[in-house]
């Protein structure tokens, strides 16, 4: 089974540790291949990774980058029919044999398009991650002004008794994503979107096209949050330069995921025809125009398994 990783890179130095770090946890290494949007400055060096057979990276100067998901967008296309799809962050470590842990689980779970992701538990660059960290999922809290929900990490509930079924998921998180080879072409990642309301974008346009979400029950990477120490693309483009500023994007971004949301259009950016909008939302208990949800939604009970989408061709 081959393994295409995508990794979008904004000015971190944990890029090449991530990179390394997978490669060196892997039972298979060998399976891996990575395609890196490198979006740096002219101090930043991924010398380690330069001329490695299995990383094929795209130069770019912090100054061009239009954000993280016209980046993810550009990594996207360097997928090469691999046999599976994987979209992490450039700031990870990995547990041992992870790729063969990730492809265990998604081969438990059900449907003939099951999607793996979560939000990983937490590390600190130069130290050791927690081992003991409970597998999370994505837990919805609330709506902002754009009727996009917002979720925060959660321990899944009594993830333990699960036996390492994977947990039906409700919402997908960008940062770590575990899917077949036909996702790309299935879902292939909108550039125009810009920060918030990146995830939702993804879940509904997936789900409508046939894909089942869940979340590992088992944690099978960690994730560094904080990123004090690293600059942020909104931090560096206030005004624009060769793009548009950070906060006009971000409006333009947001407005249009809320026109998703409400109005379901479809198309190759928009939602799929397998299911409906409104499938979707009576799965995950969430009503977007109302800016409700229910309260097994809001607990984070896993929600029922909704009706299977039609078996891909």
């Amino acid at each position: 089974m081959r393994i295409f990783v995508s990794v979008a890179s904004y000015r971190d130095a944990e890029l090449v540790p991530t990179v390394l770090d997978a490669l060196a946890t892997a039972r298979h290494p060998e399976r891996l291949r990575f395609g890196v949007c490198w979006q740096h400055g002219d101090d930043e060096d991924v010398t380690p990774l330069l001329g490695h057979p299995q990383v094929d990276i795209m130069d770019v100067h912090w100054r061009d980058s239009s954000g993280a998901c016209w980046a993810r967008a550009e990594c996207m296309k360097m997928f090469d029919g691999e046999d599976v799809f994987m979209q992490i962050d450039s700031h990870h470590r990995f547990v041992p044999h992870w790729d063969d842990k990730a492809l265990a689980a998604l081969a438990r779970a059900p449907g003939d398009r099951p999607v793996l992701t979560t939000y990983p538990p937490i590390y600190e660059p130069g130290t050791d991650p927690d081992p003991d960290a409970a597998p999370l999922q994505l837990l919805h809290y609330d709506f902002d002004d754009f009727n996009i929900p917002l979720v925060r990490p959660s321990a899944i509930p009594d993830w333990a008794a699960l036996g390492r079924r994977p947990f039906r998921a409700r919402f997908i998180a960008a940062g770590f994503i575990f899917a077949p080879g036909s996702f790309p072409a299935d879902v292939p990642y909108n550039p125009e979107r810009y920060f918030h309301g990146e995830e939702i974008d993804l879940t509904v346009r997936s789900f409508t096209r046939g894909y089942d979400l869940f979340h590992p029950t088992e944690v099978l990477l960690w994730h560094n949050y904080g990123g004090t120490y690293r600059r942020k693309h909104w931090e560096d483009h206030p005004r624009g330069g060769p793009t548009i500023g950070w906060s006009v994007r971000d409006r333009l971004s947001r407005a249009g995921v809320r026109k998703l949301l409400l109005r379901g259009a479809v198309g190759p950016l928009a939602l799929g025809t397998e299911r409906t909008l409104a499938d979707y939302c009576a799965y995950a208990g969430v009503d977007f125009a109302a800016r409700t949800a229910t309260p097994e939604t809001l607990s984070g009970a896993e929600p029922a398994a909704c009706a299977p989408a039609p078996a891909a061709a």
